[in-house]
């Protein structure tokens, strides 16, 4: 209503202004034509004049325009700061969203960094827990059948040894009979028959040079026609029996010596076993134990991460609207602006014109 009655106005003046300003009107004419409130005055210059008309309510009616406009730009400026007040309110939010969740995800991700070094750490010392397990399962192994073999050369040479006691004895037992004068001449045959039979028991014995040396001495002489006094049998005898202590003495040392070694074996057996059931039943479980806990603690950590990324994504994009939005508010401010200062800018030149035509306030 207000703008049809500017336009009135100014067609007012149009067809009341002399011919002698029409030079100085010509240029409000252009710029008339170029917007659409300026052509349509034009067009009701063309329909119709006006003479004497009471120009009052026109004024009344541009200053209410003008008033108006003033108030939207007003009104404008006053939306604009508070837009601009809630701008930095949200922007102030979101960018503290923004610097937490970073700070959030730069920690989980430290955090998963060092979980999994301390788990490569734990699976390290599984696989060295494992190897040592293995070295102490062969080792065991080997020292089992080291303290097999020992207990089995150790009955063979124990064996020997009873063989060569027994074989002296044999001797001992066939020379104290020679002693005896009354078996002198009756026993010759037979001692000759027991001297073969120890000669070939002797090719038993003939690895052991210290049974086999003296033996031969003794049966060499069993062998001779002269052999068959007491004399000589009692120094046969006594020669034997000395040999007979060495080989009893020698197999005692044997024995002490081989169980001395069986049990320091048996000692280190101990400790393997010890050593293997503490990795079988309590490291390896552990470090195993550790590990699957330490992957469910990088199982939580990424999750989290992937919470505080998606939060920080999230808050990212709010603040880049908010950005966004106060820019686009800015550009839409200028655009009513514009348009509003537009508008005073051809009330002020409609009224200008209206006082070149003659029609002034009252």
């Amino acid at each position: 209503m207000r703008i049809y009655a500017l336009l009135c106005i100014i067609a007012i003046a149009y067809c009341t202004q002399t011919t002698n300003q029409a030079s100085m009107f010509d240029e409000q004419l252009g710029l008339l034509t170029k917007s659409k409130l300026g052509k349509t005055m034009l067009n009701m210059i063309s329909l119709q004049q006006f003479t004497e008309v009471d120009f009052s309510p026109l004024y009344a009616a541009i200053d209410d325009i003008v008033e108006s406009t003033q108030q939207a730009k007003q009104d404008e400026a006053e939306s604009l700061d508070s837009f601009f007040q809630q701008f930095l309110s949200d922007s102030e939010f979101y960018q503290n969203q923004v610097t937490e969740y970073k700070t959030e995800v730069a920690q989980h991700e430290s955090d998963i960094t060092t979980f999994k070094k301390d788990r490569n750490s734990l699976q390290q010392s599984l696989y060295d827990k494992s190897q040592q397990l293995s070295d102490s399962q062969k080792n065991q192994a080997q020292l089992q059948r080291t303290v097999q073999n020992n207990d089995q050369a150790t009955a063979k040479k124990t064996a020997e040894y009873d063989q060569s006691i027994s074989i002296v004895d044999q001797v001992i037992a066939k020379l104290q009979l020679i002693k005896q004068s009354s078996f002198i001449e009756v026993n010759k045959e037979d001692l000759a028959v027991s001297a073969a039979t120890f000669s070939r028991r002797l090719g038993e014995v003939s690895h052991l040079p210290h049974l086999f040396e003296p033996l031969s001495k003794v049966l060499i002489q069993m062998s001779t026609q002269g052999f068959a006094d007491q004399e000589q049998a009692g120094n046969a005898v006594k020669l034997l029996q000395s040999l007979r202590e060495d080989l009893v003495a020698t197999k005692q040392a044997l024995l002490m010596n081989a169980q001395l070694e069986k049990d320091t074996n048996n000692g280190l057996l101990t400790s393997l076993e010890e050593n293997i059931n503490l990795l079988n039943n309590e490291i390896i479980p552990q470090l195993k134990g550790d590990i699957e806990t330490k992957d469910g603690e990088i199982a939580t950590k990424s999750g989290l991460l992937k919470d505080a990324q998606s939060n920080l994504d999230t808050a990212q994009a709010n603040l880049d609207n908010v950005n966004a939005g106060w820019v686009a508010r800015q550009e839409q401010n200028k655009q009513l602006n514009d348009g509003w200062d537009n508008e005073l800018m051809l009330l002020s030149q409609a009224e200008s014109a209206l006082e070149r035509g003659g029609i002034r306030r009252l």
